[in-house]
Formats: C-alpha cells, structure tokens, sequence
C-alpha cells in the first residue's frame, strides 16, 4: 500500500523576502506586478503580452507603411486595426490560451461595438477572428510592443512559503494561503499560459486541485493556495536553487540535509523539499503541500 505524504508549509524568513507580512497578499489592480488582475476568473482587465505588439499579413508588408489596411497594433488597453483606434472594453478568457476582446468604434459617426478573438498560432503567429471572419497575421518590428511587455515583464521565484514576484525595482512575496484567484492569476502573468486543471482526491488531508503550467504546477485546497512544484528548468528560488541546479549551489543557500527516502536522495529545509540525482543535480523540487505519493 502506498503511504501519501503531505508536503507541511513552514513559514520561514530570510534575505530577499519583501517587508510586507508573509501571511497576508495585499495586491489591487494598480499593483505593479498585476498586469491585468481580474475580479473573476473569466476576465482580465488588460490584453496579455503576449499579444502586444505590431502585426501584418507578411513580413513585406511589415516592411512597407506602417499605416496599411492590414496592420494591426495591439496594446495593453486597445487595438488598432488600420487607420482606426478601437478602445478595449472587456477581456474574456477562451479556450487553449485565447483571449475574446470587446471593443468600441466609431464609424461615420455610428458607434459600433465588435468582438475579435486572438490566439497565437504556430510560429508565433497571431490568427484574429472577427466580423470578416478569420485572419492571421505574422509580428513585425514593434518597438513599443517590446516596450510595453518589457513593462508588464513579471519575474516569478519559487519560496519555501509561497511564492516570489520580481517586477522592476518591486518585489512581492504571495505566501501559502493566499486565495488561489489571485495567485493563479499572478503565475498566468508571469508565465503567459494557461494551466491545465486537474484534481488529486487520494490525499490525507483532503482533495488538491492542480494548476500546471509549463514550469510549474500549483495546488490549490478550498480556494486558497498551498503548495507548488516545479517542472523543468526555468524557475529558481532567489538564491538559484531549481530544476538542474548542482548540490553546491543548494548548499551554498540553505542548510538542506540529505536523507535517503523512498523517493530518492531527498534533501529538505525549512518547507523546501527536493530530490538529487547520482550526479548530485536537483531533479525534483516541491514546496507546501503537494500530495507526493511514497
């Protein structure tokens, strides 16, 4: 029979935490980390920056005028399509990472409004669905798009207690226990994708929802979230400690005895948990309450 073993969330503090109490999350939608915070979880407040930037038909004609009837300039707050300037008024989250846009126009006087839909497609490009149907246009040079995601741009860290967020000069801690709304919504930003849901109902202390995205999966019990776990390389904690960090680097930050488990070499410290391979590189690496099965 296998025995489940929850991952226990342990409060630690230490340097490169933020100032603010790690029990609680105080994030509004001025906060410089949110780039589109939202009051449900079927809207956003901005358009995703993965979207932002100048798109055409071909890349001549991202060559050619930049005011052509094929352009179009997606910003943070609106979009515009040719020569016209169509303000956003409402962001719906779609299906596999797309998004529906509402907006507003003018046109020989009469208001219209218009719902596109946006999605990227292979090869980065963008395919557009609107009222003369389907397009897809390809990114061109759009120095103000580069801008605008560089400023939206969310560095995510991985904590013992949660979670980190770097925007700028700002950082962020977003302890266990926050409301997983808010959360997701932080690691969507930081990630631009969309998690995969799932639920773990074998564990000890009651079912797990799981949000996975590529570098991460996140577990969530009765609206709050309690613990993460990383998948592949790509996020570390403040002091580089991740997937395919050596031993010496994890060492150099953290006291994290070594124990042989059923899992394998498995260090531990102060909530962090994780695994070594025979080369003495970091496999796995799991924090809060993860439902890991031994």
């Amino acid at each position: 029979m296998r025995r489940w073993t929850i991952g226990v969330l342990a409060l630690v503090a230490g340097c490169g935490q933020a100032d603010e109490p790690a029990a609680s999350v105080n994030l509004s939608q001025d906060d410089p980390i949110l780039p589109f915070p939202s009051p449900t979880p079927e809207t956003m407040a901005a358009i995703p920056t993965r979207f932002v930037g100048s798109w055409d038909s071909d890349g001549a004609a991202c060559a050619a005028d930049p005011a052509g009837a094929n352009r179009l300039i997606v910003t943070a707050n609106a979009l515009r399509v040719g020569e016209r300037d169509l303000p956003v008024r409402g962001i719906t989250v779609a299906d596999a990472g797309a998004i529906d846009v509402d907006v507003v126009g003018d046109r020989g006087g009469i208001t219209e409004q218009r719902r596109y839909r946006l999605a990227l497609g292979e090869g980065g490009t963008l395919d557009m669905n609107g009222d003369a149907g389907p397009v897809r246009r390809v990114r061109c040079d759009a120095p103000a798009g580069a801008e605008a995601a560089a400023r939206n741009a969310i560095a995510l860290n991985l904590a013992p207690d949660g979670l980190q967020t770097v925007a700028g000069a700002s950082s962020r801690s977003i302890a266990f226990g926050s409301p997983s709304e808010i959360v997701l919504r932080v690691v969507e930003a930081a990630t631009q994708t969309l998690p995969e849901r799932s639920q773990n109902k074998d564990c000890g202390e009651g079912p797990l929802d799981i949000a996975t995205y590529p570098k991460i999966a996140v577990y969530v019990q009765e609206g709050r979230f309690v613990g993460w776990s990383a998948r592949g390389r790509g996020l570390t904690t403040m002091s580089g400690v991740g997937i395919g960090a050596k031993r010496a680097t994890v060492e150099s930050s953290i006291d994290a005895p070594v124990e042989e488990t059923s899992l394998g070499r498995e260090f531990s410290s102060g909530g962090l948990s994780g695994i070594y391979d025979a080369k003495d590189n970091v496999t796995a690496l799991w924090a809060g309450s993860t439902c890991i099965a031994r």
